[in-house]
């Protein structure tokens, strides 16, 4: 078996694809270890949980003031010089490295202490560490990507991000020896800049074992009950999720069984702007229900508690307009339907899903509340809905079925090894690494 090192500029807690990969790749039997760096607060502190009862290990680079300041002020101070080097000369290799990833050189640096017959990096800041560590010993390297991530900026907003993002994209990607993608349009999307082979796309889904029991276990006749609740979740509770569609919807329903489930932290402020808006559309305060973040392997079972999925990704991106939300597919797995917002991305997706979903377009409340009518209505509409969701997650969207491809992809490039990459793409600069406090 081999020895795998995934990389990322975040952590576990913050990336439930890369844990279900090692996790994956541990189950098999190959040596896994996962590098990442602080990221937020709260996923570094839930890191120790979450890795404790895992067959992998982990290492972090942790660049927070309180801990570490001096490589808090050395980071900050080198990741600004960097994006006012490439402002002026542009996203030359190496330094457009250091101006997107804060603690690029103290990465590799840990990246280094674990040798690896492979390295798979889970997002764009980790690529390049991850193609240096693997050329550097001659090994194959790969990508997920999870999102398309110049198309998640504005090359009007943000012109020098969005260069800097782009410009690591063409350079890295047509370096890596596989790249997979969490949606089909993703996976185009990156074919099409990079003008590389289409990558094959791993699905967002989770494993069966986070459902409940059965669909009996989770919410026997709730369609009677005098309450219906539809449920939402993100790391972050803000605006441009689609919430305020959401909250419009409930007034307009007029059902005082309509309860709105938020399951996040709080954006500084938003918290107010949104109960405000409920008020103004007629929703009482107690139907607006906020939850605590909580352990991400418990997120199915805490879905499977609700009655209705809200997927309400925006186009206010490319990215969002393209993606399939990983909601939809944790709804699914806990037995229960989703509405999805009509983007190019999640349209395509309702129709794999067929009565165990509705669509609504994003910015018309009225639209999505003529779409929960549906259910909400009708009991025995929604009871068949979720006996197909149940189906739909019992039978394809699982990481059992998922799980498998992305382990073939894995054993075919350890058995091919590193291809041979053009000069142009494989002179990849290592990064010097400075002495950190």
């Amino acid at each position: 078996m081999a020895r795998v090192c995934l990389v990322t500029t975040s952590t576990p807690s913050a990336n439930p694809r890369l844990v279900k990969e090692a996790d994956a790749l541990a189950a098999a039997g190959h040596n896994v270890h996962v590098v990442g760096a602080h990221w937020v607060d709260w996923a570094t502190e839930a890191d120790a949980a979450l890795v404790a009862g895992r067959r992998w290990t982990f290492s972090v680079v942790d660049w927070r003031r309180g801990s570490r300041p001096g490589l808090w002020w050395s980071s900050r101070l080198r990741q600004h010089a960097a994006r006012r080097l490439c402002g002026v000369l542009g996203p030359r290799r190496g330094v457009a490295d250091r101006a997107l990833t804060r603690i690029a050189p103290e990465l590799a640096r840990e990246v280094e202490r674990h040798p690896a017959d492979l390295f798979i990096a889970h997002n764009l800041g980790a690529l390049p560490i991850a193609i240096d560590a693997a050329r550097q010993r001659n090994v194959p390297v790969g990508f997920d990507a999870e999102d398309f991530h110049s198309g998640q900026l504005s090359p009007a907003r943000e012109p020098l991000l969005h260069a800097i993002t782009e410009s690591i994209e063409r350079r890295c990607l047509p370096a890596c020896d596989y790249v997979t993608a969490a949606a089909p349009l993703i996976a185009d999307a990156y074919a099409s800049l990079c003008h590389i082979a289409t990558p094959a796309v791993i699905l967002n889904v989770f494993p069966r074992r986070f459902r409940p029991a059965s669909v009996a276990a989770s919410r026997p006749g709730s369609a009677d009950r005098d309450r219906l609740r539809l449920y939402w979740f993100s790391q972050t509770i803000g605006p441009d999720r689609g919430l305020e569609d959401a909250v419009a919807a409930v007034g307009l329903l007029g059902d005082p069984r309509v309860e709105l489930h938020l399951r996040g932290r709080w954006q500084d402020g938003y918290e107010r702007r949104l109960r405000q808006h409920a008020a103004a559309a007629g929703v009482r305060d107690e139907r607006l229900v906020a939850h605590a973040t909580a352990d991400p392997d418990s997120m199915v079972a805490l879905a499977a508690d609700m009655d209705v999925g809200l997927a309400l990704e925006p186009p206010a991106s490319r990215n969002n307009d393209i993606l399939w939300s990983n909601k939809a597919f944790t709804y699914l797995l806990g037995g229960i339907p989703v509405v999805l917002s009509r983007t190019t991305g999640q349209t395509a997706l309702a129709s794999l899903f067929g009565d165990a979903a509705v669509t609504y377009s994003p910015g018309n409340a009225a639209e999505l509340a003529a779409a929960l009518e549906r259910w909400t209505r009708n009991p025995a509409a929604l009871t068949a809905a979720r006996d197909l969701a149940w189906r739909l997650g019992e039978d394809r969207y699982n990481w059992e079925v998922e799980a498998p491809r992305f382990l073939s992809i894995v054993s075919e490039v350890l058995d091919r090894g590193p291809r041979a990459i053009p000069s142009r793409s494989a002179a990849i600069e290592p990064f010097r690494h400075v002495k950190a406090s």
